[in-house]
């Protein structure tokens, strides 16, 4: 359908085209553009204009459809809303409504990687700039952010304290295991269950066991004793965490494993098949549990973490080949 440009139809299609770059419907964005091109200039009531709304709504789709039309986008960045906050105080500034991520550590990760993200799209210039307040966009972000950090910081001791202590537990437990072994000792000091399989089973995941645990407890300590400054919840204190819940995962596992094989070397002789299948099956529920539990945290860990930590090092490969091939064609010409 096709639109007259006039200014009865710019007052129809400012609020519906500004609404739709608030809630990140690119189709309805896309579409007012086409057929009434000026409608991009469209603002509301504080100055903010389309490239304003889609950041501080966290929009990405809207903001990548804008920074693809280079004509418009430049002219958008020099704008500057009614405290003279550029699109960088605006990308400081927290989401009016929340991300429902599982805790407040990763809404704070969240919202440092869409700071760096908009940092990287505006003039180096555009990060000492001051509004009217005097503060600089980095300013904004601190202050505006002091709350979360806060929640971050005391939702991750929380995590690290609690699961410091079962690594524990499980320490404890597997160290008493090495030194009273399943069978006991011969007279000659060595294991009277050595030459069986299950021995060799639980020998080796109960190590792992121990080693997984006292690795777990060391990086949650070192989560503990962490300066907890905002920069940190980017990529150091997610890493640690999500090496942490996978060490405490497979420490788990390990002495779930040890523990049936143990039970077996008591269960063998019996012949009681109903017995050792309940010895094995019993141990994985604990495991279930966890997985059940954490699946859905730990996920989000690791995709928001080393997907990100990823991307940006695939991007700096991206230039480094592409100022090589740029200085091998100069070179042939």
């Amino acid at each position: 359908m096709e639109i007259a440009k006039s200014s009865d139809h710019s007052s129809i299609l400012k609020g519906p085209f500004l609404l739709a770059a608030e809630l990140g419907v690119c189709e309805v964005v896309e579409k007012i553009m086409e057929t009434y091109p000026d409608a991009i200039w469209f603002t509301n009531e504080n100055n903010h204009n389309i490239l304003h709304l889609a950041v501080m709504n966290r929009q990405k789709k809207v903001l990548r459809l804008i920074c693809g039309r280079s004509g418009y986008k430049h002219m958008l960045l020099r704008s500057r809303d009614i405290d003279k906050n550029n699109i960088l105080h605006l990308a400081g500034k927290p989401k009016s409504q929340s991300n429902q991520l599982p805790s407040a550590a990763l809404d704070m990760q969240h919202e440092l990687q869409w700071f760096k993200k908009v940092e990287k799209r505006v003039p180096p210039d555009y990060r000492l700039e001051k509004n009217s307040e005097g503060k600089t966009p980095r300013m904004v972000f601190i202050e505006e952010h002091k709350e979360l950090i806060k929640e971050g910081e005391e939702w991750i001791k929380g995590a690290a304290s609690s699961c410091s202590l079962a690594a524990s537990f499980i320490a404890t437990i597997v160290f008493a295991a090495a030194i009273t072994i399943p069978g006991d000792y011969n007279d000659d000091g060595h294991p009277n269950l050595y030459e069986q399989t299950a021995f060799t089973i639980f020998s080796i995941f109960n190590s792992f066991c121990f080693f997984t645990s006292i690795g777990a407890i060391i990086m949650f300590v070192s989560i503990l004793t962490s300066r907890y400054g905002e920069e940190d919840f980017l990529f150091s204190l997610p890493k640690q965490l999500t090496w942490c819940y996978v060490m405490l995962f497979y420490s788990i596992a390990s002495l779930m494993i040890a523990f049936c094989a143990t039970l077996y070397l008591v269960f063998r002789e019996r012949n009681s098949n109903w017995v050792l299948s309940l010895v094995v099956g019993v141990p994985i529920v604990p495991l279930c549990l966890f997985v059940s539990a954490k699946y859905s945290l730990l996920c989000e860990l690791i995709m928001s973490t080393f997907s990100f930590s990823i991307s940006r090092k695939l991007k700096r490969w991206y230039k480094i080949v592409a100022k090589l091939r740029t200085r091998s064609r100069v070179s042939s010409n």
